[in-house]
């Protein structure tokens, strides 16, 4: 029969009889308790700061010629096409990364919010979910150096035109592998008891399917981001709900 040992307070007698289990390290209630609250307080105001990214992100991605991109993620053309909205429109194109930059700064905290509401449900997934959400986020920050580099060269004058195109499509492709896998674990550990929950459930998952899809078939590159255009404003709701008892 295993049975668990428990000492006092501060001795050396805690025992751990039962794998995985350790008496002595084990927080009060109250400071699990708080220290939930302040996760779901700020993944919430996280989830309006994407969202807000994302609506700065849209309000600077358009230009007078529609064949332009201000952020050409995969291989469509030469080097000149690659680098016009940054040598044409570069305030324009730093407007967009400014709120692009907002955008991975917070949702690196909606993937916090997420571990923790994943973890009860499946530690592995939501571990895998945080980790890849994380590298996700390093990798679409150096993604983004590039282009505001390019943006700020163009600003001041000096010419472009050698940038690192390979490295800069590496960094872009395995920046959207690591947030598919991420967003993915997150979407099959979400619990799915109440309608909202099955909402954000649905949302989480089509990002990856959806994604993946978009290699295969280019026209559905613009939809990558919807899910999280639509469930950002109810991650916020959602974790702003889960601090009522």
């Amino acid at each position: 029969m295993v049975t668990r040992t428990r000492a006092s307070a501060g001795s050396a007698g805690c025992m751990e009889a039962v794998p995985h289990y350790n008496p002595c390290n084990r927080l009060p209630r109250a400071a699990t308790l708080m220290h939930t609250e302040t996760t779901m307080r700020a993944a919430a105001a996280a989830a309006l700061l994407a969202f807000i990214g994302l609506i700065i992100i849209l309000l600077n991605a358009f230009f007078p010629d529609a064949s332009i991109q201000v952020q050409p993620s995969t291989p469509s053309g030469p080097v000149s096409e690659f680098v016009r909205a940054t040598t044409l429109y570069p305030r324009q194109v730093l407007r967009a990364f400014a709120g692009d930059s907002l955008f991975i700064l917070s949702y690196a905290i909606v993937f916090i919010g997420l571990h923790a509401v994943t973890a009860p449900q499946s530690r592995p997934l939501a571990l895998l979910g945080l980790n890849a959400g994380l590298l996700a986020a390093l990798l679409d920050a150096a993604e983004n150096a590039f282009f505001i580099t390019y943006a700020l060269l163009a600003q001041s004058g000096v010419p472009l035109t050698e940038p690192d195109l390979p490295l800069i499509y590496i960094f872009a492709n395995l920046k959207w592998m690591t947030a598919f896998a991420g967003v993915l674990a997150f979407a099959l550990a979400f619990p799915r008891k109440s309608g909202l929950e099955w909402i954000i459930f649905v949302l989480l998952l089509s990002f990856p399917l959806v994604g993946v899809a978009g290699f295969a078939f280019p026209a559905l590159e613009p939809l990558r981001l919807l899910p999280f255009l639509i469930g950002m404003p109810l991650l916020a709701f959602y974790f702003w709900k889960r601090l009522r008892p």
